[in-house]
């Protein structure tokens, strides 16, 4: 079998933690060239997980090695043009979320893909979460998912100013929004139907808490609840269908009830489920790389390619237009 001949964008700490470490351990993949404008880091990586070649200029690297695949790990606000040359070049894209910092450039991102007909994904690595999944698909093996709650909470000092690169993109757009994608994910990626929110500032100028309500086409109920302001992050799911119910930390454990019974029909932990401690297996990374590599080997489009990750944007743009106290 022919290896996938990947090259990445970015060394930095997130890529070097989960997605460096989930290719170098798939034998069907050749990482043939790193670019990060910074010497050190760029370095350091490469050898860290033999990469041969690397660049300061990653339209160098594309031209000198050419790729099956692309990853373009940066932040949002460096990301458009980067992905959009890679697309324009008709190379598979992985980008990390959110693929831009608004929708309109998410799609625009996505109407050039469609147009090149390459494949593409996006880091909404919770659908791949090895505990969620196994809890997931064992409410789901009773009957059809009714309600989803998915809550992610962190703590940012408000005198430290807005928590993403000095507020370039705000805080559901950039971070919390894992928590968006994954409300429609599990409630199986149906349409939006209606949505009710609240969005407040607390002891910010910048809105830092999200409490929304999403009823969805298929009949399904999402619940987000998501606040910077707390004491300690968490981020948790919910699934519930009739005669079942799941509850899942997504750092610790996950717990799946059935027909009111006194003991549990599944209990397990994050790194059971993973089969392994390191975060790009626990937390889905690993699941997430596979999947992308694969789609690329066969040319089929996953679910969390560029296009769907537009109706998650247009999703928070909903969530803001539809505050009630706003």
């Amino acid at each position: 079998m022919a290896k996938i001949r990947i090259a990445l964008i970015g060394a930095g700490k997130m890529a070097n933690q989960v997605h460096y470490p989930s290719l170098a351990q798939f034998g069907d993949v050749e990482l043939v060239g790193l670019c990060d404008l910074r010497e050190g880091p760029r370095q350091e990586t490469a050898q860290r997980f033999h990469v041969r070649r690397t660049f300061s200029d990653y339209r160098e690297m594309l031209d000198a090695t050419g790729p099956d695949g692309v990853y373009a790990l940066m932040p949002p606000h460096h990301l458009f043009d980067v992905a959009a040359d890679i697309l324009q070049r008709g190379k598979h894209l992985f980008v990390e979320k959110p693929p831009g910092v608004s929708t309109f450039q998410a799609e625009a991102l996505a109407r050039l893909a469609a147009e090149q007909g390459v494949v593409t994904a996006v880091g909404f690595q919770r659908r791949y979460h090895p505990l969620a999944q196994q809890c997931w698909q064992q409410v789901k093996s009773k009957g059809p998912i009714h309600q989803v709650v998915a809550c992610f909470y962190k703590t940012a000092p408000a005198a430290a100013g807005p928590p993403y690169f000095r507020g370039a993109i705000d805080i559901l757009r950039c971070d919390a929004i894992h928590a968006v994608d994954a409300l429609r994910f599990y409630s199986g990626l149906a349409e939006v139907k209606s949505v009710a929110s609240e969005v407040r500032a607390v002891g910010t100028w910048y809105e830092n808490s999200f409490n929304t309500i999403v009823s969805f086409e298929n009949g399904a109920v999402g619940v987000l609840l998501a606040n910077w302001r707390t004491g300690r992050r968490f981020f948790k799911l919910e699934f519930h269908a009739d005669g079942a119910s799941a509850y899942v930390d997504t750092d610790g454990a996950g717990t799946v009830w059935s027909a009111d019974e006194d003991t549990a029909v599944l209990e397990s932990t994050c790194l059971e489920a993973a089969a392994g401690r390191e975060k790009h297996m626990v937390q889905g990374f690993l699941a997430e790389n596979r999947a992308f590599i694969d789609a690329v080997r066969t040319g089929r489009q996953l679910p969390n390619n560029l296009q769907d990750s537009v109706k998650t944007m247009q999703l928070t743009d909903m969530i803001y237009e539809h505050a009630i106290n706003r």
